[in-house]
């Protein structure tokens, strides 16, 4: 009997900076499978990006077995991965390993993932359905994609000019489709320290007007206002 494969794209999630994705095997998660309970030295894992599993050096199947990068928390940093190949009419999933930095620090049974076999049909039907699912787009995407790529041009990249000391996350939850939220850590003018501690999430309102233009006049309050008094701050949590 083949096993299932599902593929669920987690556009902004709450716990990454970037795009990623879930992959589901009979259910199981198996990147959350491979790691400890609480991730990576306490660092979220999951699947790695939408753009490279489902792109040609990805998840596609050929009779030359690849070795495919699928999750972890950060690709620089660790990172599980898959021989992915096909043989006739099943794809292959087998021969584990979780590196961390460039060593290989667990394979094969370590791991704790066996060999998996997908019928290759239904297997390029799920590729194609979550690309799918990964290209969905609404308003609010929209406009924070306009928005991170207006900050990147006009060079601000991890310096947010007089206020904002470095951006964490530029997101589009979701679950509140109407708004962008950025995450930022901010600057302490008074000169006395570097940073005020914590980080501050502030959300600003989208329609279905241009994206580029919305961006634009985001990125401008951003670079010119103090925008601590309408954001929610979050203190920085303690390590015990």
């Amino acid at each position: 009997m083949a096993d299932v494969l599902r593929l669920e794209p987690l556009l902004f999630p709450a716990e990454f900076t970037s795009h990623r994705m879930r992959l589901l095997i009979n259910g199981l998660d198996v990147v959350a499978a491979a790691y400890p309970p609480d991730g990576f030295h306490r660092q979220p894992v999951a699947g790695f990006a939408p753009s490279w599993l489902l792109g040609p050096d990805g998840l596609t199947a050929t009779p030359e077995a690849r070795e495919v990068a699928v999750g972890g928390s950060d690709m620089s940093e660790d990172q599980l991965t898959v021989h992915v190949s096909q043989a006739g009419s099943d794809v292959i999933w087998d021969r584990w390993r979780l590196r961390v930095i460039d060593r290989v620090h667990k394979e094969g049974p370590e791991v704790g993932l066996g060999s998996f076999r997908f019928d290759s049909h239904a297997y390029a039907d799920e590729i194609a359905q979550a690309a799918e699912r990964a290209a969905r787009t609404w308003p609010a995407r929209s406009v924070a994609e306009n928005l991170q790529a207006t900050l990147c041009r006009e060079g601000w990249g991890q310096d947010g000019g007089a206020w904002i000391r470095r951006y964490v996350a530029i997101r589009a939850p979701h679950d509140r489709p109407d708004v962008v939220e950025i995450s930022y850590y901010a600057r302490d003018l008074s000169g006395l320290r570097y940073e005020l501690p914590g980080s501050y999430v502030v959300t600003f309102p989208v329609d279905d007007t241009d994206p580029d233009v919305q961006a634009q006049a985001i990125a401008h309050r951003l670079g010119h206002e103090d925008l601590k008094p309408i954001s929610v701050h979050q203190p920085r949590r303690r390590h015990r």
